[in-house]
């Protein structure tokens, strides 16, 4: 009769299991964000509002960030914890079950972090997910899958929302975070960065600062269209929702982003003005 698997077996057939499970994840995610672009694409061409055609390239655009930082995560974070996972399971012939069982508990305890990324990256490929869970809640995850990669220290900072954000200054407003975030991955050389959300009754500012060496220090011919051309979306997109967008920059004290946007929250029908600008 077969003896039964022993836990340390069982525990290598779920790290397989994870893995496995991560693979597919990926190629779901590439298959997915084909058949999203193919769909918006075919929308593209048959929308004359340019407004409408903006939204849909900026949610592409957070679709695509999304799958990079998902990416970056598999890599940095979860794949590292894999394999330590498994160098902890690895039992010398000399060690024995009470040398062993620290490592056991540890390895349990990295499955356990690697599942709960798995359940954020699920959440994460929900091309609904901003809508539901918020613009607090999406740049924190964003945050904490920043400070797993151990490149930044970060303060966040925010105050509860009285309203429910309208959606199209919610998804502008990620944009805007996103892209802020990507010129400081890409550009500033930084080791620190603050992030603050502050509602208001009537507006909601939203501030980003780096230590990094400044705009006009990394403005060099080889990066410097791609971070000016940066500069002038987010810009856009501001404008897009009546939001004012102030960037302040010193060499070698970093950068400071903040946006302000008035009347932010969902209008109820019998209260709705016209607050959007496309121009």
């Amino acid at each position: 009769m077969h003896e039964p698997f022993s836990e340390q077996e069982l525990i290598l057939f779920a790290s397989t299991a994870i893995i496995l499970v991560l693979i597919i994840l990926v190629v779901a995610a590439v298959l997915i964000q084909h058949k999203r672009k193919f769909h918006h694409r075919q929308q593209l061409t048959d929308i004359k509002n340019q407004y409408e055609k903006t939204l849909l390239e900026t949610e592409l655009k957070i679709q695509g960030e999304t799958l990079k930082a998902i990416s970056r995560n598999l890599h940095d974070n979860i794949g590292s914890n894999i394999s330590t996972a498994m160098l902890l399971l690895y039992k010398d012939d000399h060690m024995d079950q009470q040398e062993f069982e620290p490592n056991r508990k540890e390895a349990i305890s990295m499955l356990d972090r690697i599942v709960d990324d798995l359940k954020n990256i699920a959440r994460s490929l929900n091309p609904a997910y901003l809508t539901e869970i918020g613009l607090s809640e999406a740049i924190r995850l964003r945050v904490q899958q920043l400070e797993k990669t151990k490149k930044y220290a970060i303060l966040f900072s925010l105050n509860e929302a009285p309203k429910t954000l309208d959606t199209e200054k919610q998804l502008i407003l990620f944009y805007i975070f996103q892209e802020a975030i990507n010129n400081i991955a890409t550009h500033a050389k930084a080791t620190s960065m603050s992030i603050g959300l502050q509602y208001e009754a009537d507006r909601l500012t939203m501030q980003i600062k780096d230590n990094g060496k400044g705009i006009a220090h990394t403005q060099n011919k080889e990066n410097n269209n791609s971070r000016g051309s940066g500069l002038m979306n987010m810009k856009r997109h501001a404008e897009m929702i009546q939001g004012k967008l102030v960037i302040e920059s010193t060499d070698d004290h970093g950068t400071g982003i903040m946006i302000t946007v008035p009347n932010p929250y969902r209008q109820e029908a019998n209260e709705y003005t016209d607050t959007i600008n496309p121009y």
